[in-house]
Parts: structure tokens; sequence; C-alpha cells
């Protein structure tokens, strides 16, 4: 018994270092790929947001599942695994923000839903996945996340001046309580895991994805325990892109580069190992053939058509959404899942604004490339944000791998040198 309780002190009372949200991450981005269902976040949030406005944006037209979309699932599975994990480490309550905070909340939720939807996704399926995928635009969405970061810090900043800090209040829910209702829902969960074969299909064009039929309870278990990783380490891209602005400190920076590192590598061997030969997923071996190579479809898994335009703008856009909202995509579902309104509210506005924005944006797309028909000619794209570009068609394999790297320790780097000199915090 004693040992028992040992264990669950360790896993669940206690935070988990930062480093093992990054690493495990990483490794859980490159197998979701090997799985055939690549982890993104923004679709399913955009399908919720479609299926809200239906009867406004779509009311002659069919939108897919608000559950059976295979990225909504596994966002359905996340929040319910950070839910879990928030309950069984005695975390949860329900935290009432200012109704400035609440409008900081949707304000900054709007604008991820916006630059999510020009970089063809978030800090997940744009920056992790696409260093994952070795997808150049992962690159420019981490410029543009960047600038936005820190452009919204300062505004965030600015707005603290003018007294839109004010506290809210919190409502605690009794410890033992959480643990109880925590160790149900877990069970459940395993349930899911176990007895759900409900075949959920990856089609995606834009994101390169085929008809791939995965079983749902799969996707039920990778959000599951995505979303208790993430909660138990507090992982979060906006505090790695804003904490050596704001406070000077480098762990949480350190973590995702670790994540960027680690699905970068194991990604190309993914892309480009005979190692894939000897897996024989059923769900997945059609895209899995027997060469020395990986075949092109799983090539061009998650290479997005928004190198450079809409990565950068999206990147930037997203940047200063997810600093106001006070997190990233993953940040705000794990923080909802602790109880945070404010952070649901910014979910509720990411996939509200997202597609409302996407609606608008596909009647104005044809202008957006007959205004600009030279630029779009030059770059050879069909898309107003641009092409897709898997880098090691361009420079080879060794050098794309050689320049993901390099912006990954670049930033791990730069945190842990501003760390100690505090140059660039503001």
């Amino acid at each position: 018994m004693e040992t028992i309780k040992e264990l669950y002190t360790h896993l669940f009372r206690r935070q988990w270092p930062a480093w093992i949200g990054g690493i495990s991450m990483g490794f859980i981005v490159v197998l979701m790929f090997v799985w055939g269902a690549p982890w993104g976040v923004t679709n399913g949030i955009l399908v919720w947001g479609d299926n809200i406005l239906k009867p406004i944006l779509y009311p002659d037209s069919d939108v897919q599942s608000p559950i059976w979309q295979f990225t909504a699932l596994i966002n359905w599975a996340f929040l319910l695994g950070a839910f879990i994990s928030a309950l069984l480490g005695g975390d949860f309550r329900i935290s009432i923000p200012s109704f400035k905070e609440f409008l900081m909340g949707a304000f900054g939720g709007t604008l991820m839903g916006i630059g999510a939807f020009l970089a063809f996704g978030c800090t997940i399926g744009a920056f992790l996945v696409g260093f994952g995928a070795l997808s150049a635009s992962g690159i420019t969405m981490m410029i543009g996340l960047g600038i936005g970061t820190y452009t919204g810090l300062r505004l965030y900043m600015w707005l603290l001046t003018k007294g839109w800090g004010t506290p809210g209040r919190a409502i605690e829910v009794p410890v033992n309580f959480q643990v109880i209702l925590g160790v149900v829902l877990m069970v459940i969960t395993l349930g899911l895991i176990v007895l759900l074969d409900k075949k959920v299909s990856t089609y995606s064009p834009a994101l390169g994805l085929g008809s791939v039929q995965v079983t749902a309870g799969s996707l039920i278990f990778f959000g599951a325990i995505l979303g208790i990783i993430n909660q138990r380490t507090r992982f979060c891209f906006v505090r790695a892109f804003r904490e050596p602005f704001m406070t000077g400190e480098g762990n949480m920076t350190r973590a995702a580069a670790l994540a960027l590192i680690v699905a970068a590598v194991f990604g190309l061997i993914v892309k480009f190992s005979p190692l894939t030969n000897v897996l024989e997923i059923p769900d997945v071996k059609d895209i899995l053939a027997i060469e020395m190579t990986a075949p092109p479809s799983i090539k061009a898994m998650m290479i997005a058509p928004s190198f450079p335009i809409g990565s950068l703008i999206g990147g930037f856009i997203f940047g200063i959404g997810m600093t106001l909202a006070g997190g990233c995509s993953v940040g705000s579902f794990w923080r909802a899942g602790e109880g945070s309104l404010k952070n649901m509210t910014a979910i509720l506005f990411y996939a509200l604004g997202g597609s409302l924005f996407a609606f608008l944006y596909r009647k104005i797309e044809p202008a957006i490339l007959s205004t600009f028909s030279g630029l779009y000619e030059k770059l050879g794209a069909t898309n107003a944000t641009g092409i897709r570009l898997f880098l090691p068609d361009a420079l080879g394999p060794g050098w794309a791998l050689v320049i993901f790297l390099a912006f990954a320790l670049a930033w791990l780097l730069f945190a842990t040198w501003n760390e100690r000199t505090m140059k660039f915090t503001l």
C-alpha cells in the first residue's frame, strides 16, 4: 500500500520536469505519424466552430462531425486526459477571471483561430509537427511565433498599466471528491480505449493525409496521454516563447527546443529510413510500402501549403493571440482541464473566430491571388498562403536536418544565455 501511495504521489501530486514533456511530445508526434494520424489541434477546433456557426455560414451544407473528425476526437481526449490529471493531482478549481481577462481570452482566442487557419496549424500542427515533418513552413512559423509573442507581450504589459490585470477568483473543489472522480473517469477512458473500435478517417488532402482508417480508441489513447503529460509538466509553447522576454526563465524554452529536436531527428528516420519497412500496423500499412525510402504519401504528410506567407503571418497573429489568451493551443486545453474559464473562453473564440475567418477568407482568396499574381507565379503557388516545401527535397535530408536542428539549438542556447544575462528581458 505504501508503494502505491508513493507511486501516486510521484505521478500526480508532484509536477513533472518540463523536459519530460518536451521529449515525450517529440516522440509521440513521430509515433502518431507512423500510426497514420499525425497530431493536429486546429482542424478539430475549426470543426467545432463550423458546427456552432452552421445555421449562419453553412445552412444548406454538411459539416464534419464535432466528435468523430479525427483531430476533434483527439482534442476531446486531450481535454479529458488533462481533466483526469488535474483531478488526480488535486489541481482542479473553477477559475473565474475578471471581465477584462474574459475579453483578453476572447480576443486572444479569435487571433489564434485566424493565425492557425492561415498557417494550416497552431504551435502543434504547424510548428512542432512541422519540424517533425521536415516542412520548411515549420521554420517560418517559428519566426512568426517569436515576433508575435514579443509583440503580444508588449501589448499585454501595456494593458496591465491600464488596469487590465485585475485578478479573478477561484471556487475550490474538495480534493477527495476530485480524486474519486478522477479514478472513475480514468477507468471509463481505459474502457473507451480498449472497446471503442469505430473506424475514423484521417483524410485531409491539404495536409497530405490520405484516407487512412484508425480506431477511435487509439486516438483517445494518444489524446488522453498527451493531455496527462502536458498537464503534469505544465508544458506550454506560449511560456517557451514568452518567458525569456518576460521573466528571463528559460526552462520551458529548453523543453520546447528538445521537443523540436526529437521530432526532427525521428521524423527524418520515419520518412527516410528502411526501419519503416518492418512496421506492419494494419491500419496504416497502405502508406508504409516496403521501400528503402518512405513512399511519397508519408513524405507528404503534414507538409502544408503555407511557406512562407501563411506560416509567417499566421504565426505572428497566433503569437499575439496566445500571449493575450494566456496559453497556446495545448496550454489553453490543459488549463481548461484545470477549470480555467478564461482558457475555455479562448478555445471557444478560437473555434468561432477561426471558422468565421475561414469562411470569409475562402471568398476573397481568388482576389488575393489575382492582385498579387506576379508574386504567386514566382513562388509557383496556387494558394494565397504559399507553397508546400519539404525541405529535404530542396536541400537533401542531411542539410535539411542540420537546418532544423540549428534553429532548435539556437533557441535553446539563446534562452540559456538570456537566463544568465537577462539581456532581452523586458
